[in-house]
Order: structure tokens, then C-alpha cells, then sequence
């Protein structure tokens, strides 16, 4: 007895060891394609750095990603509403745990009155890239989180693993759309390798893998290639919208650069029209570009949902009210299309006097005293009023400073910069070349305070050492505003207003002098009633540093140039600077009553001349993107038109007639929803790879009025591979009316939006594990 008792015992062993070799199911996905499912979406989400400061988003988004991965391994196994049911549970579950760690309440990335919403209206306020906080790091991290589920989803819960690439297109796409730069071309080509991966893991037979990387291919030109040829911000616009595209685009870079391109631009369209309180020109700054540590020059990025609303009044922070002439101007905008106001240097007040002008909808930036919009571009017509004041390097300042009052009345009477924002304007790159600073020693010589320092460096660049030329800096390959283009520019000598106030920006800044950069218009031409009207052609940019006790000060380095006249026969004025209010004087003298130094000039200056359009090709570029994105929408239909066409051409020709129609049969019944069955278990015939065995796996799927075509089509088959005559046993024209008939029948068995379908977006060119020869995929574990 006892040796019959122990004789079971293996086999009950075997028993407890049965759990952990489960055979999948047939729909079962390969835990590689899991594990893989969610890397493109990982791998494409690092071109969003230009959208997001820092990259703990990106990081905390993998630890997501790999808990849903862990999640979706331990239950792959499981029927399909049970993955997705665990799936959504991980997102839900990941996303609060995130919430939590980010100091928000657990469902405070679904509240708009929370993170949701305050992530929401810095989108909304702020240009690229976003500041960085807890709540937009959440809701970041959450997204990420979510576009890689929704990857998983299409990977091991439908599954159609060749689609899981999609959302990581999508991801490509949009820091073009943002930016109009497109993604780097590593992240591209990487996400490009992780998709094909996926593919060839995920489809069987292998040759239909083919067309989908096809279609995988074409999706990453568009990711890539859309922005770059057909830009958001491109030229082109302006015929299409009627106005002129500003260069200071919110979170695009390269403002100087595009202000370049724009400068060699031929054409001259009228942007705005001013009036000024004195009948004085004035400068008329969109942005300033202050950030420099990186070696380009960027604004500071300001969150816009802290600032105030243009209809309130501000203070003017580091312009000195007693030395700096006013500007009150009134402003008529009549063809500039932009996210900036013009408005004079040192804005404390703006009024709107249009109906179409929304100052509730534009934003104090900061310190800087300039204006963004939060909703829409400047529309034709807009009318509003501006006062300020500014303060510009010449003879009246020249006394004061003379008299060393400047740097004891630091301070005194109106608000200066935050300790924060001025050590960012004196920030430079780590690796500047040697050159600059050696060269600002040189010129500053022996200048004792900063703003001789400043004045030095201004008569160095209106010397004769330089001259004044837009196409120079392109043809010897130094155009920009890096660093090492201020290097090539202080050696060459030849340059436009980009050059000249980015190296004088930057040399102030090797001599410990706060500085920054205005992107703005030189006062355009005056009319006979006393009207100013500015054009493309004086589109500025131009140097400000700040000066202890005056506060920011704007130089003029650029020299005068034939080359930037304006077209105008008109005569320009040249004024003075307005006599302040309350001029600071000096001990025991008056103040000059008036300042006999130029500031802003009524005629067009170096680098006012060009178009203000962003990059592009004109109508051009318009029509290159038009035929691109119509053919991109096409090619799905066109080639499976295509592969019918050559087929149908191969059965009239007699090469392999039946097997050619046989696939053209079998693309049909696939463009129209219809898959093989499974094979039953254990039935060798029906799971064979011949035609008749995946015939007799269709049968119950197929409308009954296709079955005889195919059945044709099968006995050709047959014919043509065992028959002795082959090939030239089989009717060609009996195939060819089979073929047709097949499609005849599975038309008017369908709906017509699934008929339509059919010829646009056939789901032959996609892989399918439905056409192997077991059906759906069954994989076995090992024994």
C-alpha cells in the first residue's frame, strides 16, 4: 500500500509546478512588445525640453512608464478587459502617487481649479519654455504617463502593436508646432529604431512588416519635416493674413537670427503709425533679450499668470524719471501681426483707444516694462496710448555723469532691478571666448565708471574701424548672436545692428556692466501732419546697459549706412532729447536745459531695412506644404493602388497569376474588416499556411457571396503549384474576373463609410498577426 501511495507523488508535483508554465492565451501579447510598447513615447518626449524647464518631468514620466509596463507584464496573460481594466487602475493609481509626490492633492491633476488648471493657464499665459513648478511638473509627468497607457493600450490590450508609435509621432510633432524648430534629428532617428523594433517584435509573417514600416517612415517625415517646411511664424502669412509677422515670436528661438533674415528681406510694408506728446521720434521696443549664460541671447522666461494685466498702471523699474525724456506716444497699428506691443523703453501706462484691443488680454513681462499678449496677435486698426520715458547715452547724460552725482543717486526717487535679475544681466558663458573680454578691456581703457565704460565701447563701434553690412556676416558664416559669432564679428569688423549691439552687450557684460538687448523699431518717417509712419525697414535692435543712478540706458553702436536708408524723399529730423521735468544738477550749477546729442532718428538706421516676416519661402513654401501634406493623406490609397495595379498586371502576364491574385483576393477581404478565424486546436490542415487552409479559416467571417470567387481563386492556386503544366494551366482571365468579383461582393456587403475606407486607408499596408498562419498569435511557452 505504501508503494502504491507513493507512486501519484510526481505527478501531484508536476501538478504544483503546472501554475507557473501557463500557456498564453492566443491573444496573449509578448512581454518583449510590452516591455518595448512605451519606449518611443519615452524617447520622444525628451524633444519636449523646449517646452518644459529642467527634466525631473521626463524622469518621474520613465518611473510612470515602468510601473505601468510592471503592471501590464503581470497580468498579459489575462483576457483583454482585464488588461485594460488594470491599465487604467496603474494611470489612476500612478497619477495620484504623483500628485502626492509633487506637494498637490492626490487628484489635483483632474481639478481645474487645481494643478490641472494652473498648468492650464500658464499654456495659456506663458511662451516656451514653461516655469518650472509642481504643478506643471504633475501634469507634465501625468501626460507622459498617460500617451505612454495609451502606447501599452494599442501594444497589449487591442493589440495592434504597429500602431503604439502613433502617440510618439504625435509627441514630435508638437514642439514643432510650439517652436517651429523641428526635434532633434537623434531623438527622431531613435525613436525611428525603438518603433521598428516594435514592429518586427510585434508582426507576423514578417513580410508584411514592409508597408508598415512604410507607413511608420512617412509619419516621421511629417513629425519632422512639416514645421521646418511650412513654419507657423513663415513670411508667407503676411499675404495670407494681411499683416506683418513680428521677429519675437513667444518660445521661439533665435529672435536676432530671424531679425537678420528679415533685414535682407526687399520688401517694405507699412506695420504701425505713431504720434508723440512732443513731435519727437521715439524707439518703440517689442522685447527685451536678456539671458546670455547659454551663449544665445533669450528673453527671460516669466510667468505670465503672475503678472499684471496691461489696463493697470506699473512702475517703470530702473528708468529714472529726472534724467530720462518722455514718450508718450500714440499708437495706430496697421500692419503687424505680433505677441508684443510697441511700446517706448520705460511703459508705465497703457490706454486703449479701439474696441478691437483687449488690454485685459496683454501682460506686463516683468521688470522689463514690456507687453505680451495672452490670447491673440496685434489686429489692424488697434489703437492704444502709451506713457513712458527713457533715458539714452549723450551729451546731457555725458554732464551729469561729470559731475559723479550718478552713482550717489542710485536709488533715489524711482524702483531699481531686483538683485536676482541684475546678476542674471551679467551672466556669461562659461567657455566665452578670450578675445571678447580682452578686447573690452582694450577699449575701455581707462574709464573709471561704468557709463564711460559704456560710452567708449558705443564711439568704438561708430568709428571707422567698422562698416555696415547685412550680407557680410552671411557670406563669411558668422551670422547670429552666439558667442563665438561676437568673436568672428569683433575680428571682421563688417556687420548689421544684430552684431553690433550683441557685441557691445556682451563686452559690457565682460566688464561687470548689467546689459541686455532691445528688439524694437527706429522712428520711422514723419508726415506732414505730424504723424510718424514706421515700416519693415526700421525694424532695431540696439543695446541698453544699466548705469548706477541712471538706470537703464540704451546706446546706439550701429553706424549710420547708405545701405538702410529709408526710400523716403521726405528730410528726417533729428531731435534732441526732452528736457526733464526735474533734472538732476550738479553742485552749485543748473542742469543743461536741453541735450544737443541725437538720440532717436526720424530716418531709417543700420539694420531698420528688411521684411519683419519669419522664415519661409514665400507662396512658395505655401504651396510646397500644401502638395506635401495632400500627398501625405493620399499615399495610403495611392499605394495600395499601386500594389493592386501590379498584381492584377502579373495574372495578365502570366507571372504566378494565381498566387498574385490569391494576395490581391486577400488584401480585399482585409481593406474590408475581415480576418481569418483560429484554427482549431490540434488541427494541422486548418492551421497550415496553404491557401485552402486559410480559405477554410475565413469561411465563417466572409460574406457568402465572396466565398465562390475565392474558391476560384484557391483552385488556381492548387493548379498552379502542383499541376504539371504550372503556371500555364491556369486561366488568366477567369482570375482576373474572380479578383474583381471578390471586391464587387465584399463592397456591397459593407457599409459605405467602411467601402471608403477601403480605398483611402486600406488596412492591408498595416501588419496584422491575424493573417499567420495560426490566426490570431498564439505564442507557447517553452516546455
Amino acid at each position: 500500500m505504501s508503494g502504491v501511495a507513493t507512486r501519484p507523488a510526481p505527478p501531484r508535483g508536476e501538478a504544483r509546478r503546472e501554475p507557473d508554465r501557463r500557456v498564453d492565451r492566443p491573444d496573449s501579447p509578448s512581454p518583449w512588445v510590452v516591455a518595448l510598447a512605451p519606449v518611443p513615447v519615452l524617447i520622444a518626449a525628451l524633444a519636449m525640453r523646449p517646452l518644459v524647464q529642467g527634466v525631473a518631468w521626463w524622469v518621474s514620466g520613465v518611473l510612470v512608464a515602468a510601473v505601468l509596463v510592471g503592471t501590464m507584464l503581470a497580468v498579459r496573460r489575462r483576457a483583454p478587459g482585464v488588461r485594460f481594466v488594470a491599465l487604467v487602475a496603474a494611470l489612476v493609481v500612478c497619477s495620484c502617487a504623483a500628485a502626492v509626490v509633487n506637494d498637490v492633492q492626490p487628484l489635483g491633476w483632474l481639478d481645474r481649479n487645481g494643478a490641472l488648471g494652473e498648468t492650464l493657464a500658464a499654456i495659456r499665459l506663458n511662451p516656451a519654455p514653461l516655469p518650472q513648478s509642481d504643478a506643471i511638473r504633475l501634469i507634465v509627468t501625468v501626460a507622459i504617463g498617460w500617451v505612454a497607457g495609451v502606447s501599452l493600450f494599442l501594444a497589449a490590450v487591442a493589440p495592434t502593436a504597429a500602431l503604439a508609435a502613433v502617440p510618439a509621432l504625435v509627441i514630435l510633432i508638437v514642439p514643432g508646432v510650439v517652436t517651429g524648430a523641428p526635434a532633434a534629428p537623434g531623438l527622431v532617428i531613435a525613436t525611428g529604431i525603438a518603433f521598428l523594433v516594435l514592429l518586427w517584435l510585434s508582426v507576423r509573417p514578417v513580410q508584411r512588416a514592409f508597408p508598415a514600416a512604410v507607413v511608420g517612415a512617412i509619419g516621421l517625415v511629417v513629425a519632422v519635416g512639416l514645421p521646418a517646411i511650412v513654419p507657423l511664424n513663415a513670411s508667407w502669412l503676411s499675404g495670407v493674413t494681411g499683416a506683418i509677422q513680428s521677429p519675437v515670436q513667444p518660445g521661439r528661438p533665435g529672435t536676432l537670427l530671424n531679425l537678420g533674415q528679415d533685414l535682407r528681406q526687399p520688401n517694405e510694408l507699412e506695420v504701425f503709425r505713431y504720434r508723440s506728446s512732443d513731435g519727437r521720434p521715439e524707439y518703440l521696443k517689442l522685447a527685451n533679450l536678456d539671458e546670455f549664460g547659454t551663449g544665445d541671447w533669450v528673453p527671460t522666461t516669466t510667468d505670465a499668470a503672475k503678472s499684471e494685466t496691461a489696463d493697470q498702471q506699473q512702475w517703470a523699474v530702473g528708468i529714472n524719471p529726472r534724467l530720462s525724456s518722455r514718450g508718450d506716444v500714440t499708437i495706430r497699428v496697421t500692419g503687424l501681426s505680433s505677441n508684443y506691443l510697441p511700446v517706448p523703453a520705460g511703459a508705465v501706462s497703457i490706454e486703449s483707444r479701439s474696441t478691437n484691443l483687449d488690454l485685459s488680454q496683454w501682460r506686463w513681462m516683468g521688470e522689463s516694462s514690456t507687453v505680451r499678449s495672452t490670447g491673440p496677435a496685434t489686429p489692424r486698426g488697434a489703437t492704444y496710448e502709451v506713457y513712458g520715458a527713457s533715458t539714452w547715452a549723450g551729451e546731457y547724460l555725458d554732464a551729469i555723469a561729470s559731475s559723479g552725482l550718478l552713482g550717489r543717486a542710485d536709488g533715489r526717487g524711482f524702483a531699481t532691478p531686483s538683485a536676482n535679475q541684475l546678476r542674471t544681466d551679467r551672466e556669461l558663458p562659461d567657455k566665452l571666448p578670450v578675445s571678447i573680454s580682452r578686447t573690452a578691456q582694450r577699449v575701455a581703457g581707462s574709464a573709471a565708471t561704468d557709463y564711460e565704460k559704456g560710452r567708449a565701447l558705443e564711439q568704438w563701434f561708430r568709428s571707422d574701424l567698422f562698416t555696415y553690412s547685412e550680407t557680410a556676416p552671411v557670406e563669411q558664416g558668422y551670422d547670429g548672436d552666439s558667442m563665438d559669432v561676437v568673436a568672428k564679428f569683433l575680428q571682421v569688423r563688417e556687420g548689421y545692428c544684430v552684431h553690433f549691439s550683441s557685441a557691445m552687450a556682451v563686452m559690457a557684460r565682460t566688464l561687470g556692466i548689467p546689459s541686455r538687448i532691445a528688439v524694437g523699431y527706429r522712428a520711422g518717417s514723419t508726415q506732414a501732419d505730424g504723424e510718424y509712419t514706421v515700416s519693415n525697414r526700421q525694424l532695431h535692435s540696439w543695446p541698453e546697459l544699466y548705469i548706477k543712478g541712471a538706470g537703464w540706458v540704451a546706446f546706439e553702436p550701429t553706424p549710420d549706412s547708405d545701405a538702410a536708408a529709408t526710400p523716403s524723399t521726405e528730410a528726417t529730423s533729428t531731435p534732441s532729447a526732452a528736457a526733464p521735468e526735474t533734472p538732476l544738477p550738479a553742485p552749485g550749477e543748473s542742469a543743461p536745459a536741453t541735450s544737443e546729442t541725437p538720440t532717436p532718428s526720424a530716418s531709417a538706421a543700420p539694420g531698420a531695412a528688411g521684411s519683419t516676416g519669419g522664415g519661409g519661402n514665400g507662396p512658395l513654401g505655401l504651396a510646397v506644404g500644401l502638395v506635401i501634406a495632400v500627398a501625405l493623406l493620399v499615399s495610403p490609397a495611392l499605394v495600395r493602388a499601386l500594389r493592386r495595379r501590379t498584381r492584377l498586371g502579373a495574372v495578365r502576364s502570366g507571372r504566378s497569376p494565381a498566387v498574385n491574385a490569391w494576395r490581391e483576393a486577400l488584401d480585399d477581404v482585409a481593406d474590408h474588416g475581415y480576418a481569418p478565424g483560429l484554427a482549431p486546436p490540434g488541427d494541422a490542415a486548418a492551421a497550415a499556411r496553404t491557401a485552402r487552409a486559410v480559405l477554410g479559416r475565413l469561411r465563417p467571417s466572409v460574406p457568402a457571396t465572396v466565398l465562390p470567387h475565392l474558391e476560384t481563386i484557391v483552385d488556381a492556386v492548387d493548379r498552379e503549384r502542383f499541376a504539371a503544366g504550372g503556371a500555364a494551366s491556369v486561366d488568366a482571365a477567369a482570375l482576373l474576373a474572380a479578383v474583381q468579383e471578390v471586391r464587387v461582393a465584399l463592397d456591397a456587403s459593407a457599409s459605405g463609410a467602411r467601402v471608403l475606407r477601403s480605398r483611402l486607408v486600406p488596412p492591408s499596408l498595416l501588419p496584422s498577426s491575424a493573417w499567420s498562419h495560426e490566426g490570431r498569435r498564439a505564442r507557447r511557452s517553452a516546455a
